[in-house]
């Protein structure tokens, strides 16, 4: 008999974009969740929620990657972001220099935390958005949740090297040029994939060999040992699962490059 209110209910949060639903995480779905991160504004939040629902996935008490009955609400074009991070072009960004100074440090470990910052978002948009439209295997749903705790790791890792190192995150000037592909793939996961994780992150794994030595080079031996003990080899695991998925997508698909019902 309370079906249809249910139902009704859950539509009503559909049709508001869940803006203002208090519930607990743990009633939530994973796309619901994966929402809700992509609405908060503190990056620092952003990565505590991440902790949580990755918790709460794993031990199964978010049990469901999405409700089929009821559409999901559309993620935000762009996540919510608070002003600690003043966002210039990137050609006006702070240089970061060889390592050779305090500072060229601290500007690397920013430049870095940003990107991690962003990269929370960029796992959580890519269950939102592409998870349930694509009819994606629980597999996905599992890689990319640990993607976005493995981000949201590394993000408060370097957030609090940069405090010991006598900063914060926040303290320099940065872009968003990350999150501009992120739109120019938001109508294929396809393009997602290719772009975000085996383009821009290979390309991370490129150079952070270099960016290592710089740190150990110049006595930060701490730096090194964060960036090559853990980012790295985490980094290279998150390569693989968009190669991966987008294996998975062509031979399922035939090589579809659109996002069903979308552009």
């Amino acid at each position: 008999a309370n079906a249809p209110n249910r139902l009704a209910s859950r539509r009503a949060r559909r049709s508001s974009g869940n803006m203002n639903d208090a519930r607990p995480l743990a009633d939530l779905t994973l796309v619901e969740a994966a929402l809700r991160v992509l609405r908060t504004p503190s990056p620092h939040d952003k990565a505590a929620m991440t902790d949580e629902i990755h918790a709460l996935w794993v031990k199964g008490a978010i049990a469901r990657e999405y409700d089929p009955d009821v559409p999901s609400a559309d993620p935000p074009s762009r996540p919510a972001r608070d002003n600690r991070v003043v966002l210039v072009e990137p050609g006006r960004a702070p240089r970061l220099g060889k390592g050779g100074s305090p500072e060229s440090r601290v500007a690397i470990l920013h430049s870095l935390a940003h990107i991690e910052s962003w990269a929370i978002d960029l796992s959580w948009d890519i269950v939102a958005r592409f998870g349930a439209a694509r009819s994606m295997p629980r597999a996905f749903f599992d890689d990319f949740v640990q993607v976005a705790a493995d981000e949201a790791r590394h993000f408060r890792l370097l957030a609090a090297r940069l405090v010991e190192l006598g900063s914060e995150y926040g303290a320099l000037n940065a872009h968003d040029g990350l999150w501009d592909s992120a739109i120019e793939t938001a109508g294929s996961l396809e393009a997602r994939l290719v772009v975000e994780h085996c383009v821009h992150e290979a390309r991370g794994l490129d150079v952070l060999p270099a960016t290592i030595e710089k740190f150990r080079r110049n006595g930060d031996e701490q730096s090194a040992q964060l960036l090559e003990g853990t980012i790295y080899p985490e980094e290279v695991t998150h390569c693989a699962a968009g190669v991966r998925w987008f294996k998975y997508l062509h031979e399922r698909d035939g090589g579809e490059r659109r996002t069903k019902g979308g552009a």
